[in-house]
């Protein structure tokens, strides 16, 4: 009888340690990790600021060039009809050539030798010969067939070769062509010019050429 008292008393004890070591690992397993904090990261990419784009006064550099071809013009037809052609670009960089044409046209409309044709005119008459509006290959020879079409007696030609920076100013051309013939009739670069630090020195000289 003791014998049976004694295994009924270590069996107990045998069950009530595993009952022990099964409530402590059932706690070890409920156990939340501890909670991270994020802090800043002073290291981020930093976002590079907008490049500030530089703008020029194409009426500004274009005036002397209209001025002096206007008044250097001599003409022979009562058809005084004139095209501006688009801009040949031979700077190698990059052109805003509708910022050209647009300085282009509110100084010719100002003059009073020359009609301008008007841009929709010029535009219908592309579509007419099948010539891009943005066409990059601008030449005299296609503006002249194109002022034909329009009846345009005169095509006013412009070639950049240099934009203006910072360190330079802007290197172009300005012609004036027979519809007809096809020839220069006049030409205005800017080497025929004072330089626009001559001309800010001196300001009443400026129109020393065209008196």
């Amino acid at each position: 009888m003791k014998q049976i008292k004694r295994i009924f008393v270590v069996g107990l004890l045998a069950f009530l340690l595993a009952g022990c070591h099964l409530i402590g690992f059932s706690q070890k397993k409920e156990a939340k990790p501890p909670v991270e904090v994020n802090q800043p990261d002073d290291t981020g990419v930093i976002e590079t600021p907008p490049q500030i784009v530089r703008q020029t006064d194409w009426q500004s550099i274009l005036s002397p060039f209209i001025r002096k071809l206007v008044s250097s013009s001599s003409l022979n037809s009562d058809n005084r009809l004139i095209l501006i052609s688009d801009i040949q670009n031979r700077s190698g960089d990059y052109l805003v050539s509708n910022k050209i044409n647009e300085a282009l046209y509110q100084l010719m409309r100002q003059q009073n030798t020359f009609t301008v044709v008007d841009q929709q005119a010029v535009s219908q008459a592309k579509q007419t010969l099948g010539i891009l509006a943005d066409d990059k290959l601008v030449s005299r020879s296609k503006m002249i067939g194109l002022a034909k079409s329009i009846n345009a007696n005169y095509v006013l030609f412009t070639t950049v070769y240099r934009v203006p920076s910072e360190s330079s100013d802007a290197d172009l051309a300005m012609e004036l062509l027979s519809t007809q013939s096809g020839e220069i009739l006049t030409r205005v670069a800017a080497k025929d010019l004072p330089k626009p630090s001559d001309s800010n020195a001196q300001p009443n000289q400026v129109d020393g050429d065209n008196r």
